[in-house]
């Protein structure tokens, strides 16, 4: 792909996340973050149809790195979404926008359909339909597809492997000097 054909994929993309968006907000199926915390946590970028998207597919995304005890996996999975949405929102607005308009594709009733072959709501979706969307998208001749999978996947493996209740099962045991900070603070 040449550098023309790379700018066209990327403004035609960019067109199609923008109407599915503007579509979404207008047909009120777009929402909003609430303005008041919720169980006592503000939540920055992340809506709740996100939670329940992003929710429903990191089971899948990291099969078997999730902790086998239900408590335990909903922590876990509580915690990918709070890493989630502070990185997210750490981003820049710019990202955090390309990020809203592609879980607004992900979280319409129709695109969401024709995009990821899943026709029910993320939160009754069978593990296979979901894994099976997964590989449509990583494995797709549409760089945009490729490029959406791959934000998730980064997304999902950074704010899991991040967390320390992971570092055992990967054999990393932390830092050696938690207290002590690698680099000066910039006093600027």
């Amino acid at each position: 792909m040449d550098r023309r054909q790379f700018l066209k994929l990327g403004a035609a993309s960019s067109a199609a996340l923008t109407a599915v968006s503007v579509t979404a907000t207008l047909s009120g199926c777009s929402e909003s973050l609430p303005l008041s915390p919720e169980n006592g946590f503000q939540w920055q970028a992340l809506r709740p149809s996100d939670r329940v998207f992003l929710s429903a597919v990191a089971p899948v995304m990291l099969k078997g790195a999730l902790p086998e005890d239900p408590k335990a996996r909903k922590l876990a999975i509580d915690n990918i979404l709070i890493n989630t949405d502070a990185g997210i929102f750490n981003l820049g607005p710019h990202n955090t926008k390309q990020m809203t308009e592609l879980f607004d594709l992900l979280n319409f009733g129709l695109s969401r359909g024709l995009t990821t072959g899943v026709w029910s709501s993320w939160d009754k979706a069978s593990e296979l339909e979901i894994e099976n969307f997964l590989n449509r998208w990583r494995e797709s001749s549409l760089s945009l597809f490729n490029l959406a999978y791959n934000g998730l996947n980064k997304l999902m493996c950074a704010t899991w492997y991040g967390q320390s209740a992971s570092w055992q099962q990967v054999g990393y045991p932390g830092p050696l000097y938690p207290g002590v900070l690698i680099t000066k603070p910039s006093n600027s």
